[in-house]
């Protein structure tokens, strides 16, 4: 059960509206679904509280931009984490989807403390069935590294696209000084004790 701030009576729209994108962003790691449904609930109570009522009416409508990071992140690295970054201020909530990839080596690698307060989900198969499992709508986020990551995305789009042609997807290149760093790369760093500097905390 969600703990929500107390409404103040005499506060502006403004004020009510700043109250409402901290309490989304404060529980980060809760299902949009699962959050709106708790949230409604919470203002139906108090509907009497004229602010309230405007939440309440508010919520109801409300459809947040909701970003979803998806890949096999195995192990999700300082890369993914400035992608993730730069994704967080184009939406309101960033879900990290760790898929499970048939061509990858099995994910083995636990997810770092740094990102926990975010919802984490995992799905096998299509990205497009999680996406389509979720029941609302969402952007499919995929990180770059170089143009032959934008080449490889740039033909998985295509399929994507005839999948699920209502499909919303954004690419961010990472930054400079992470194009280098990938999970195979830190992997075959691991069996020399040379992996550390690139994993996150």
């Amino acid at each position: 059960m969600i703990q929500f701030s107390t409404i103040t009576p005499n506060a502006s729209f403004a004020e009510l509206f700043e109250l409402e994108r901290k309490e989304f962003a404060l529980h980060q790691q809760i299902d949009f679904l699962d959050y709106k449904k708790q949230r409604l609930d919470f203002l139906e109570k108090q509907l009497s509280n004229p602010n309230s009522k405007a939440l309440y009416d508010f919520m109801k409508t409300n459809k947040p931009k909701i970003g979803v990071f998806a890949g096999s992140f195995n192990p999700f690295h300082k890369g993914h984490y400035n992608v993730l970054q730069k994704a967080e201020r184009l939406f309101d909530k960033v879900i990290i989807a760790f898929g499970k990839n048939p061509d990858k080596t099995e994910r083995s690698w636990s997810v770092p403390k740094t990102i926990a307060n975010r919802q984490q989900a995992e799905y096998n198969g299509l990205v497009t069935d999680y996406v389509e499992s979720l029941h609302y709508d969402v952007t499919v986020i995929r990180g770059l590294r170089n143009s032959t990551d934008f080449q490889y995305e740039q033909n998985q789009y295509r399929y994507i696209q005839e999948l699920k042609p209502d499909i919303n997807i954004i690419n961010i290149f990472c930054d400079k000084e992470f194009e280098h760093i990938s999970s195979s790369g830190i992997r075959t760093l691991e069996k020399f004790n040379k992996h550390q500097i690139y994993l996150l905390d």
